[in-house]
């Protein structure tokens, strides 16, 4: 079914292969489930060396990355969501953004509660206490890390591939901004993104998107169709 402002490119526009997008929802799914095996029994000394490598960096660092990181809270969604509709006049990202970042938020706080595992506050003993740093709460996964990737994942295929790369580094900033203020370790972080992006790739075998191709030679198309 097409909504009001699908038909003018409903006549041209190509969509993806269904079976790509859900080998990239499945690729999601299986760093997931692969990062949770880990996350489940602790914290390795491979993540704690990572992790204090990435939360190192200058003080006040936090407040640069305070503006990014909020792509990632659960306002995040209403607000990619009003842009994609003013920028494309298309409910598939606009409404996609809304929901799906939302449910990928909730969907965060399940595995948390699956998962079990604290955050840096209560795992480790030396970590760079910032603006910011969390001290209750679980860490497996990132609901910022989530939302960003969910974001970036449903917007994607109606970027151009420079804003598509673009959408990624932020999502990825989001979640390097979060191991910045000792929220997160680095497994929290990029379960959050594989899930999020999986979901996301869930939303767009739903309701159908344009293809790359199409999106590259004729803009990002209002009209593509679910996927047969």
């Amino acid at each position: 079914m097409q909504g009001p402002s699908d038909s003018a490119g409903a006549a041209s526009a190509t969509t993806q292969r269904p079976g790509a997008i859900l080998v990239r929802a499945g690729a999601g799914g299986v760093v997931l489930a692969a990062t949770a095996a880990v996350a489940v029994d602790g914290v390795p000394d491979w993540e704690e060396q990572l992790f204090e490598v990435l939360n190192g960096g200058p003080g006040g660092i936090e407040y640069a990355l305070w503006a990014p990181m909020q792509a990632g809270s659960l306002f995040g969604p209403f607000v990619v969501g009003g842009l994609a509709w003013w920028r494309w006049r298309n409910w598939r990202p606009a409404l996609g953004s809304v929901l799906a970042g939302v449910v990928a938020w909730q969907l965060a706080k399940v595995v948390k509660a699956a998962v079990d595992r604290g955050r840096p506050y209560e795992l480790l003993e030396e970590f760079s206490r910032r603006m910011g740093t969390p001290q209750d709460g679980l860490g497996f996964v990132s609901g910022h890390s989530a939302v960003a990737f969910c974001l970036a994942a449903v917007c994607s295929p109606y970027l151009s591939r420079k804003a598509r790369i673009l959408a990624y580094v932020l999502a990825s900033v989001v979640g390097l901004a979060r191991i910045q203020v000792s929220a997160h370790l680095p497994l929290d972080v990029i379960g959050g993104a594989a899930l999020g992006y999986g979901f996301g790739q869930l939303w767009n075998f739903g309701v159908g998107v344009p293809s790359r191709r199409a999106t590259a030679s004729e803009g990002p198309p209002e009209g593509a169709g679910p996927p047969g």
